[in-house]
């Protein structure tokens, strides 16, 4: 039989596979030994080569089979290469997300070795030799660590008492893993609500859209499903979009399976750690597996659930190669393992809302929060009228609203997108902003070297100067708008002296025990004002906090991006449900466009028509859904020239065979010249990829990160 064997080798010459022969039947999956050329390497078994060698062909046999079952499921076999096709990677980069670094050999469970006194009346020398005899007298047995550890001698010392027959060491067989009780497992008490979409999802194999405004208590709705997954003998995976969430959630569910049978996955373990959570749950010891993106691969052979909590997040884009989506890999891994997908979200992203309203999502909604607690007030503060002095982003209703809290012994969260480094140009009289009539995305505003302004599309390269009056209105009042760098909590520092402030940012939260700790201290009251970026907005349940704000909308939504007014509609939205969760709380957005409809339907809880009128807007600009995309990105090297040059080539190729796709070519709004892309939209602009040198290109299929 031949095989197609993946070697641990990073030689890109063969990162498709090998051939091998083996006259025993070798399960798929299976961690073998090959040889590769003067040497021998570890391999995974990916596939059956079903075509036959030929005479002059040389094909090497695989020398040994290791570890007593195969590392990977056929399921899993199938996403991943349908990974590889896809994401338009090798099966090598695909199968290095499914599998710890290499040695491979690190995953072979351990033999447990015990020492037994095999000759009590045997002559022995030396006190560590005597004590030795004396330990295991009785017939008792011990492990190597705990003879050497509790006797003192040496390892050579204990071997020579084995050799002489006055020890015996025997192969101690691995324990049973235990399973989890499903007798004691007990469902979540659950609304009347809650209750029946939890049935009509159970009862439908579709993936299921569950769209529950923002605390509504999905959360429950998961853990009767996870028990219904683990009572039928299953496996069940949760994704939530951050580190930081897993510490928030997972003693939720340790208290539901039992702490011994939930096992954690994300990218901060290290390398030790990964591999030994990996043994753990590929020895059957974990019912439910969760954690971030990279959980989704963990080795479980008998999955029957994924989650993927907050759906609509980007963070489940994976952004190095593979360049793989969460979302689409647990779709299709469910799909090849006959399991259920469950997509939870108060804000649904444009695909999944499509793919809803199209029939092949299952749709659920939960539309009342939990205990029938009223959405919090939103007011929305116009930043154009308002006279900041020194404490700009802070307007003064803002501070008095936060005062307000102080007094009152409750508390605050505070939130401040910074991705946005750049302006765009905005209108004052009519609040719409300059766009291109290439990409109709923002134009944004750069600066010579001289100080003097002109506008760039990052998608099409468009460039232009700066317009004397408002294309849209005629008038004048052009002004660049966008993110400052203000010391935000110096500010607050200063205004409220006695405040306990808290920071939720990359600085502070480098570890996900400190959001724990964070957590700990908003819910205790330790804690009077929580200021952050997108942590704060994501999946938190804060009885005391009944004021959330906004302090600047416009950073991010004047991203030359099209995607960016759904992150924005969608963090605002997120925001309202922070505040009034146990008590009557406000929302404060603010905003240099208070009619912009991301800003709109937020303020007012009405999201599905704002995923309809975004979807309206996305088919008549031929954006996602409606379209597919790729991003070509080149880095170093005389990148501009490389992607002009592929953008010639593809446009040669859509010339010939007369497709629908169309090419564009731009610097990268982030790279500062070092970084140039190039977008391929179509129905299928995988085709004319085919015959291109893409050596030295990343290629990212279903780009989120756009500029």
């Amino acid at each position: 039989m031949l095989y197609t064997v993946v070697t641990a080798s990073r030689s890109s010459g063969i990162a498709q596979g090998l051939t091998y022969e083996s006259k025993e039947d070798i399960p798929l999956g299976s961690h073998v030994k090959v040889p590769l050329r003067k040497t021998v390497v570890d391999g995974i078994v990916i596939g059956i080569n079903r075509q036959k060698a030929q005479s002059d062909y040389d094909v090497k046999a695989v020398q040994g089979v290791l570890g007593d079952a195969p590392y990977l499921t056929t399921a899993q076999l199938r996403t991943l290469s349908w990974m590889s096709e896809y994401y338009c990677c090798s099966l090598r980069q695909a199968l290095q997300v499914w599998l710890p670094a290499p040695p491979w050999n690190s995953l072979l469970p351990k033999e447990t070795k015990a020492y037994f006194l095999a000759n009590p009346e045997a002559k022995v020398r030396g006190k560590k030799q005597q004590s030795i005899i004396e330990y295991l007298w009785g017939g008792k047995a011990t492990t190597l660590e705990q003879l050497r550890s509790e006797t003192g001698a040496s390892t050579t010392t204990i071997n020579s008492l084995v050799e002489k027959a006055v020890l015996k060491v025997e192969v101690v067989e691995k324990p049973t893993p235990k399973k989890a009780d499903t007798q004691s497992l007990t469902f979540p008490s659950l609304t009347a609500g809650q209750e029946s979409v939890y049935k009509d999802m159970s009862k439908d194999a579709k993936p299921s859209l569950l769209f529950g405004v923002t605390s509504s208590g999905k959360t429950e709705i998961y853990a009767s499903m996870i028990v219904d997954c683990v009572k039928a003998g299953k496996q069940a995976i949760l994704l939530v979009p951050e580190i930081l969430l897993t510490e928030h959630c997972i003693h939720r569910f340790q208290k539901l399976l039992g702490e011994e049978h939930v096992e954690v996955l994300h990218s901060r373990l290290t390398p030790a750690q990964k591999r030994n959570a990996w043994k753990r749950i590929h020895a059957g010891e974990a019912s439910l597996v969760i954690g971030s993106r990279s959980a989704l691969f963990a080795p479980l052979k008998n999955i029957g659930l994924i989650l993927l909590d907050e759906e609509h997040e980007w963070t489940y884009k994976n952004e190095q190669t593979p360049r793989y989506h969460a979302r689409e890999v647990a779709e299709k891994l469910c799909a090849f393992s006959n399991a259920k997908l469950v997509l939870g979200t108060a804000t649904p992203s444009l695909e999944s809302w499509a793919k809803a309203k199209s029939g092949k999502y299952h749709i659920v909604r939960l539309s009342e929060r939990y205990q029938n607690k009223p959405f919090p007030k939103v007011r929305v503060i116009d930043l154009a009228t308002v006279q900041f002095g020194s404490l700009y982003p802070f307007s003064p209703p803002l501070l008095q609203e936060i005062d307000t809290r102080l007094q009152s012994n409750e508390q605050s969260i505070l939130f401040l997108n910074r991705r946005g480094v750049a302006s765009a140009l905005l209108c004052l009289d009519c609040r719409r902003r300059v766009v291109s009539p290439d990409s109709l995305l923002p134009f944004t505003v750069h600066h010579t070297m001289e100080g003097e302004e002109y506008l760039v599309d990052h998608t099409t390269g468009l460039r232009a100067g700066i317009p004397d009056v408002c294309p849209h209105c005629n008038s004048a009042k052009l002004q660049a708008v966008g993110a400052g760098t203000q010391k935000l909590e110096d500010i607050l520092r200063r205004q409220f002296p006695s405040a306990r402030i808290l920071r939720a940012d990359k600085d502070t939260l480098k570890k996900p025990e400190k959001m724990q700790s964070l957590l700990s201290d908003m819910r205790e009251n330790r804690a009077d004002i929580l200021l952050g970026t997108q942590s704060v907005v994501k999946g938190l349940d804060l009885p005391h906090v009944t004021l959330a704000a906004v302090l600047l909308a416009d950073v991010g939504l004047s991203l030359p991006h099209f995607r960016a007014g759904e992150r924005i509609f969608q963090i605002l939205t997120q925001l309202t449900g922070r505040s009034g969760r146990a008590r009557p709380g406000e929302v404060i957005i603010q905003t240099f466009r208070p009619d912009a409809p991301e800003v709109k339907f937020a303020s007012e809880h009405r999201t599905e028509e704002y995923l309809e009128e975004e979807l309206r807007l996305r088919a008549h600009a031929k954006y996602p859904p409606f379209t597919k995309m790729i991003r070509l990105v080149f880095r170093n090297d005389n990148p501009e020239e490389r992607a002009k040059t592929i953008q010639s080539q593809l446009s040669e190729v859509c010339g010939s065979q007369q497709t629908d796709a169309s090419i564009s070519c731009a610097p990268a709004f982030f790279g500062g010249g070092k970084v140039w892309h190039v977008f391929i939209r179509g129905s299928n602009p995988r085709k004319i990829l085919k015959n291109i040198d893409l050596q030295n290109a990343i290629v990212d299929v279903d780009p989120i990160e756009c500029v």
